[in-house]
């Protein structure tokens, strides 16, 4: 979401997920009766299955299903971004920005309260302006696909609860920022050295404070399958380690697993949908991808390439944007960067930053996913055909494409296709068979 920016830009590198951004949801088997969630996902059928359970193996149906959900993100992908761009234009040459810095001020004349204010009314009115399309993409789309368990009103209540944290971060964030505009030369250098703290606080808050704001999450250490993924930490070096179910069933039916946090806050974290579908072995491969993202510090890396993507950014966003707002004064309604109404300038620049830089943070992204790839099968000791099950499971559940069009993989995702990977792991138990 487009009103998100500053705060995405900041924060992308808070999860490690095994399936990805693309390749499923967002966090991220024969099942066995110790194994299963107490929750269930999908409607039941006649002889007491889920319809969803049939997921896998791909049927022609749902690779019908499939093809025409890969090609409606595809799609999407695009048009949202355009539609967010001409929605923070029209805000700014319609001077609207301006009128609603006017109006903070006459409110206050202190100026942390005009920011207050200010990035409440932009706050409100672009979550009102923007609702009908994220009302489409995360709840009609999702409904159509046969994805999402929520009722209109539960997805109401969440976004509620989003735009509330997003606030909150999103005033830290804009005030910092702009006193630094308004006090230094190199704000951008001051903002980005700050910005490291601000990050790993917000990452050693996030698994304890935010997640459990939409989430229940449940120790599963004391069941079989806790004492199976606790082994397998334990044999990485990993002792007492924090394993997690979440109750991802609650907003979804897609499956994924994800590694979040630093220091004391580190945990590892399952899906239920995931648990009640996925084998022992394939569970264990999934958390040992996520253990090998642990061992090779990939959150801290991610962490650094946020720091860069930010300095590089913000230099930039100093160098070109005081030139944009000279050149329409007259109709931005404001002649300075340091005024809180140049925010929807400041947005649209970061989108259109990170839009051009992803194929730069994705393929970043890719190269450490295939390290916790090959990191996970080597620690599960499982074979190839259980890691290609898994992967195909991911792209039959999720409804991933599992080829997509080279374009899309370089440009949009973050994680290698899942063809690709298969591949990848089939070649890697060749060479640790032979080298066995």
């Amino acid at each position: 979401m487009i009103r998100l920016s500053i705060v995405c830009f900041l924060l992308f590198p808070i999860v490690s997920c095994f399936a990805g951004g693309d390749n499923s949801s967002s966090v991220n088997n024969d099942p066995v009766a110790a194994l299963e969630s107490n929750t269930t996902a999908g409607v039941l059928a006649s002889d007491g299955t889920s319809e969803f359970d049939t997921g896998y193996p791909l049927s022609p149906e749902r690779k019908e299903l499939l093809i025409s959900y890969s090609r409606f993100k595809n799609i999407w992908r695009f048009a949202r971004f355009f539609i967010g761009i001409i929605i923070l234009l029209a805000f700014l040459f319609s001077g609207l920005s301006a009128k609603f810095e006017s109006w903070a001020e006459r409110i206050t004349g202190k100026k942390t309260a005009v920011y207050l204010f200010y990035l409440l009314f932009y706050t409100v009115f672009l979550f009102v302006v923007n609702l009908p399309f994220d009302y489409y993409r995360g709840f009609i789309i999702e409904h159509r696909y046969g994805f999402s368990n929520q009722s209109s009103g539960e997805w109401l209540i969440e976004s509620f609860k989003s735009e509330a944290i997003t606030f909150v971060f999103l005033f830290i964030i804009v005030t910092i920022m702009y006193k630094l505009i308004n006090s230094l030369k190199r704000w951008w250098l001051w903002f980005s050295i700050g910005a490291l703290p601000f990050l790993v606080f917000v990452m050693l808050i996030y698994p304890t404070l935010i997640a459990p704001i939409f989430n229940t999450f449940k120790p599963i250490e004391q069941t079989k399958l806790g004492q199976e993924l606790t082994a397998l930490a334990e044999k990485a070096g990993i002792h007492n380690p924090d394993i997690f179910e979440v109750d991802a069933s609650r907003q979804s039916k897609k499956i994924n697993a994800y590694f979040s946090g630093v220091f004391g806050s580190k945990r590892i974290v399952l899906y239920d949908n995931t648990i009640r579908l996925f084998t022992v072995d394939e569970l264990k491969y999934v958390m040992g991808h996520e253990i090998g993202h642990y061992m090779m510090n990939h959150m801290w890396i991610g962490i650094g390439l946020a720091i860069v993507m930010i300095l590089i950014g913000f230099y930039l966003m100093d160098k070109i944007l005081p030139g944009v707002i000279r050149r329409y004064s007259q109709k931005f309604k404001f002649d300075r960067l340091g005024q809180i109404a140049s925010l929807p300038l400041i947005m649209l620049f970061i989108s259109v930053f990170s839009f051009v830089s992803q194929p730069l943070t994705n393929g970043v992204s890719r190269i450490m996913e295939y390290d916790a790839d090959e990191y996970g099968l080597r620690l599960s000791g499982v074979d190839a055909e259980t890691a290609q099950v898994t992967f195909e499971k991911l792209s039959a559940y999720n409804l991933a494409d599992p080829d997509p069009a080279g374009i899309i993989e370089f440009w949009f995702y973050d994680h290698p296709a899942l063809n690709k990977r298969i591949a990848n792991v089939n070649k890697l138990y060749e060479e640790i068979s032979k080298n066995n």
